[in-house]
């Protein structure tokens, strides 16, 4: 009796939520489409949300970099480390006080052609080694001595170093480091000396005391540094920073140029400077169109010899950019910003009533 009771009941209930929502659907069409609707939202908010949590975790690297990146090139041209501008070729040679910098000159060549350099580079190197014979050392790094280097040194990073594809960034990466580790000066193989640079270490050296660091590098362009002409103290913390992320900024970008200048070329030094604004005082970017080293073109310290081979095909897309664009780094930033920040808030202003439901329904 009690079963039958319950099978009744049980089959009355089941027909009246069968006419409650024959009558919702006859007298209520657009409401049960629309909380359809909502619901299917509510849903695919719900996965859009975790696959984005999943992304986040995945490209956690990537992201970080990228944020970086954007950075340094929509900051740089408003807020930058001091830019000097130096009569270089009137300064004086003769030390005027304690050399704080090391007077140690470091070139790197790494892969085939450190067996046999073009007779440029030679000449390049000898140039800068004749001019400057009285400094402690002159150093010349290798495949062979800079794994050595590193093994003694800096054995932590023996396996990233190892990993690159290219031998532009074992060069770029070794550079931190024997400077970060000896102090003095770097050069690119293909920089000429056209004039002593004792004057320039002297400026340099009257401007920081024996607790003190400084680090000078040549403004790039568009924006940050080139790391093919570096100065500085043993041990700078920028350094430091440059070397600790390394490990970080080892990534495939896609494009050859921009993985190689973001992992460990002009970028990524200049994304670190930006990221830590506390060393703003111990660096100085030399500025000035006629001190910048791209290409074959003549400074007034060297003739640079462009030989430019590690560019790919993709550098063609940054060089191409127009150059009224390029000049006015400034007006370009700004237009990046603002354009964002439209998209955001047309985004957000067309669907906000969906955005302010849904979120109310998932939390």
């Amino acid at each position: 009796m009690d079963y039958d009771e319950e099978k009744a009941t049980f089959l009355h209930d089941n027909i009246s939520i069968n006419k409650y929502r024959n009558c919702l659907e006859k007298f209520y069409p657009n409401e049960l489409k629309r909380l359809k609707l909502n619901i299917g939202k509510t849903a695919l908010l719900r996965i859009f949300f975790c696959l984005l949590l999943l992304f986040i975790i995945l490209f956690r690297g990537y992201i970080l970099c990228f944020l970086g990146f954007l950075n340094c090139y929509l900051t740089w041209p408003f807020s930058a480390p001091l830019h000097v501008k130096i009569d270089l070729l009137n300064l004086s040679n003769e030390p005027k006080g304690h050399e704080y910098i090391p007077r140690r000159m470091h070139h790197i060549l790494l892969g085939p052609m450190s067996k046999s350099p073009p007779e440029s580079w030679i000449a390049s190197r000898n140039s800068c080694i004749e001019l400057h014979s009285k400094f402690e050392e002159h150093y010349y790094w290798t495949d062979e001595n800079g794994m050595e280097f590193l093994q003694k040194n800096y054995p932590w990073f023996v396996k990233t170093w190892t990993s690159y594809k290219t031998y532009i960034q074992k060069a770029d990466a070794l550079r931190y480091f024997v400077l970060h580790y000896y102090g003095g000066i770097f050069l690119d193989m293909d920089l000429y000396c056209l004039h002593k640079l004792d004057g320039l270490f002297n400026y340099l050296d009257n401007r920081v005391s024996s607790e003190e660091h400084i680090f000078l590098a040549v403004k790039a362009f568009p924006v940050g540094i080139s790391n093919g002409f570096l100065i500085t103290t043993r041990q700078h913390p920028l350094l430091k920073r440059v070397i600790e992320n390394l490990e970080l900024y080892n990534r495939n970008f896609l494009l050859p140029h921009a993985t190689i200048i973001i992992s460990t070329g002009p970028m990524c030094i200049s994304i670190q400077i930006q990221l830590n604004r506390s060393l703003w005082s111990s660096i100085l970017v030399l500025d000035g169109k006629e001190n910048m080293i791209g290409g074959k073109t003549n400074t007034p310290l060297f003739k640079h010899l462009g030989s430019g081979s590690w560019h790919q095909a993709d550098d063609m897309f940054f060089k191409n950019i127009p150059m009224n664009i390029q000049h006015q780094n400034q007006t370009f930033s700004i237009s990046i910003i603002v354009f964002i920040l439209f998209i955001f808030v047309f985004f957000i202003g067309r669907y906000r009533n969906f955005f302010k439901g849904s979120l109310q329904r998932i939390f």
